[in-house]
């Protein structure tokens, strides 16, 4: 257990979201942490919790500037310390609902962070624990995969200039790259805008032109051309819409063969032998054996949020919490399985 707790996995994660608990962590090792999480896949969100009046917390300034982590202030209202627990925990929780993460990473040595682990993995979510050796020894085995800091080489005491330097340059160069990308929109948006309001005008000009020239044939022969223009770009627009309905009927039809794929395939491989009573089964268990089937495998390519989702979602079973553990069962196991 323990030596596959410190492997990297083979799966390469597309959104990784980092928590660090800063009044229980070693800043000077956040740097190499970081660094091999980002071997792992790509993170977006990197938050840091604490109460950041505390003079103990200045020491920090470096660290956050030269890893680009967000500070995450509260303030210690009473002699218990575990207020940026807390607040750790309802952030860990917001971002597992956007859906957009794969894989959480708690950077603390308190074991009080298993259950907040236990959630995560209960969504289908990969979490990585990242501590102290002395860390508490159920913390550890909760987590799909744990890494000791102590093992991990420490930045340096004082910033270095060139590489601080080549950070900002780069986040310039990122800012600039989008503020051109949402200045070319807002262009586009902006002809878009001229193009329906000459389109007004022109539909406005041909009304005030019909009425003007209803008593005379050659007008009315004129704005009868104009309107055949207009029921042909008319048609032409029903054709697009009919193509695109059409284009979505296929992709639902494309969604529900893949979920058949995956209830025929996946999952029916991932419940061998997995049964916990009768017509029962783990949804944390089954998540990791369908990951190692499937290393490709996202609860996404589906149209879910989640694994639970998911499983959820298939007519036949019934998604339940049992002693703080998500399960699944089937109505008619055989009948689920089959017409599918």
């Amino acid at each position: 257990m323990a030596a596959t707790k410190n492997q990297v996995p083979d799966i390469k994660f597309s959104s990784i979201a980092v928590l660090i608990d800063g009044e229980n962590v070693d800043r000077l090792k956040v740097e190499s942490i970081l660094a091999r999480i980002g071997r792992m896949g790509t993170i977006t969100t990197r938050r840091v919790y604490g109460d950041w009046s505390q003079d103990k917390l200045k020491q920090w300034d470096e660290t956050v500037s030269a890893c680009a982590l967000r500070t995450m202030h509260h303030y210690v209202h009473s002699t218990q310390k575990n207020t940026s627990d807390i607040a750790l925990v309802i952030d860990a929780i917001d971002l597992l609902y956007t859906g957009k993460y794969d894989a959480f990473v708690i950077v603390s040595s308190d074991g009080d962070f298993s259950n907040l682990a236990v959630r995560l993995r209960n969504e289908g979510k990969f979490v990585i624990g990242v501590g102290r050796r002395k860390t508490n020894y159920n913390f550890i085995t909760i987590c799909d995969m744990f890494i000791n800091q102590d093992k991990l080489a420490s930045s340096a005491g004082t910033s270095n200039p060139d590489k601080l330097k080549n950070i900002i340059d780069t986040l310039n160069s990122k800012v600039t790259e989008r503020n051109t990308a949402v200045l070319a929109q807002r262009k586009k948006v902006t002809e878009k805008n001229r193009a329906i309001a000459d389109l007004k005008k022109e539909i406005s000009a041909m009304k005030k032109e019909l009425r003007a020239s209803v008593s005379a044939n050659k007008k009315l022969e004129a704005q009868f051309a104009k309107l055949q223009r207009t029921n042909e770009k008319l048609q032409k627009r029903n054709g697009d819409l009919k193509k695109k309905k059409e284009m979505l009927q296929q992709k639902a039809f494309e969604q529900r063969a893949d979920t058949e794929h995956f209830v025929s395939d996946l999952l029916q491989k991932a419940i061998e032998g997995e049964e916990i009573a009768p017509n029962k089964y783990p949804l944390d268990v089954i998540g990791k054996k369908i990951r190692l089937e499937a290393p490709n495998f996202r609860p996404s390519d589906y149209g879910f949020s989640s694994l639970s989702k998911l499983i959820g979602s298939i007519p036949g079973v019934e998604m339940q919490t049992e002693q703080n553990r998500l399960v699944f069962s089937f109505e008619d196991k055989d009948k689920v399985l089959n017409c599918n």
